[in-house]
């Protein structure tokens, strides 16, 4: 029984002697292949192009229709938001930039889109039509020429000559190429709506683009949510050095040079009705609270002593280690984009209690934005909205 009990703890022993071992192991790589990235990082500079979206639009009321407005719902009520997307390329050396993909879906199921802008463009490289000159020629020609000479005195030269010539030439004009500039178009069953801006002769892809958007909105609307989604493709510049060139080896499968994405970003817009001031402070806070929980996911990796880790090696350290956290894993991203609840998270639930705290505020201020709406009072086809604001002046509870 002891030689037994004392076989199990040498396995247990040498078991964890391998694990530390191969921590140790992954431990000098990840410190190795951490200090090869930053050495590339400041050798090269490489562009990057970074997005940024106001958090908050308001929704203007829409009385005129359109003729190319998407059929609406009897009870629904079309409102406006205009996004203003900003992009910035930063480096010393400017991309290739190819175009931008965007994506802009409601997260209340019950929004659908009756209008969009900008709608698909086409140009071309051309300033004009494409001039095209056809001509046929025919010609004949004959010719004889005899010399005689005798002697040193006598000399005879007889020549002949005939042709004929005719020509014909056709002159018209060919419409230039086209291609798109900008392809636009709804996704998600019509609720939601999708951009493909191209770089062309006509459109920058930098600096500041609008786009706008009618949506047919439940009776009552006073507020909600909108996830923006934007990449960027292109190709990157040429590059001289040896660590670039390494850098830039294609992959398995993709070409040397082949467009890839330069940059992205992804957004949540609180969108408030227009003249609403309860509307405008529950988005203005929910705006806040995303700041302030992306400011402490940040503060809190910073602080973390696994920060100069590589992900292998935190992920090999999460496994060996059952009650440690990783707090450099997407718990804000996912708290922010797939509404994961701080309550039964199992990564989001051993956060310190003051991160757990900036949490809860969080979906506490974005369900104030999707959940508020105005009143309705009556029944049947007669139906009267009342706003708070109303309701405090006239004496309704």
């Amino acid at each position: 029984m002891l030689q037994l009990s004392a076989s199990v703890a040498t396995e247990q022993i040498r078991g964890r002697r391998y694990a530390i071992g191969a921590l140790v192991l992954l431990a000098g790589l990840g410190v190795f292949s951490g200090a090869g990235t930053d050495n590339t990082a400041s050798a090269s500079e490489t562009p990057v192009i970074s997005f940024d979206l106001p958090a908050t639009a308001v929704a203007v009321p829409v009385v005129c229709s359109h003729g190319d407005d998407l059929m609406m719902s009897d009870r629904g009520e079309p409102v406006e938001i205009t996004l203003r997307l900003s992009s910035l390329v930063s480096g010393s050396v400017f991309p290739e930039i190819d175009r931008w993909m965007i994506r802009c879906v409601p997260r209340d199921p019950s929004w659908r889109v009756v209008n969009y802008s900008p709608r698909t463009e086409t140009a071309s490289e051309y300033a004009g039509p494409i001039q095209v000159k056809r001509s046929d020629e025919d010609s004949q020609a004959f010719g004889m020429a005899v010399d005689v000479a005798h002697g040193a005195v006598a000399n005879a030269h007889i020549g002949g000559d005939k042709g004929s010539k005719q020509s014909e030439s056709v002159q018209f004009d060919r419409h230039a190429p086209l291609h798109a500039v900008t392809a636009a178009g709804t996704i998600e069953r019509g609720r939601g709506v999708y951009y493909k801006l191209r770089w062309t002769s006509t459109q920058v892809l930098e600096g500041e683009k609008k786009l706008k958007i009618t949506f047919d909105v439940p009776t009552g609307f006073r507020s909600g949510l909108v996830d923006v989604s934007v990449v960027a493709f292109g190709r990157l510049p040429k590059k001289n050095s040896v660590t670039d060139a390494i850098s830039q080896i294609p992959v398995l499968g993709e070409e040397r040079g082949a467009v890839r994405p330069l940059g992205k970003g992804r957004f949540v817009v609180a969108v408030h009705a227009e003249g609403d001031p309860v509307a405008w402070h529950a988005a203005r806070d929910f705006a806040e609270a995303e700041i302030a929980l992306r400011t402490q996911a940040r503060s809190v990796r910073a602080t973390s002593p696994a920060r100069s880790l590589s992900t292998l090696l935190r992920h090999v350290a999460a496994k060996l280690d059952s009650d440690a956290v990783d707090v450099h894993s997407d718990w804000a991203e996912r708290l922010i984009f797939a509404s994961a609840d701080p309550y039964t998270d199992p990564i989001i639930r051993r956060l310190p209690a003051e991160v757990r705290v900036v949490a809860i505020e969080y979906c506490d201020a974005r369900r104030m934005v999707e959940n508020l709406r105005t009143r309705v009072a009556g029944d049947g086809e007669t139906q009267i909205q009342l706003t708070d604001f109303v309701k405090s002046s006239i004496g309704v509870e």
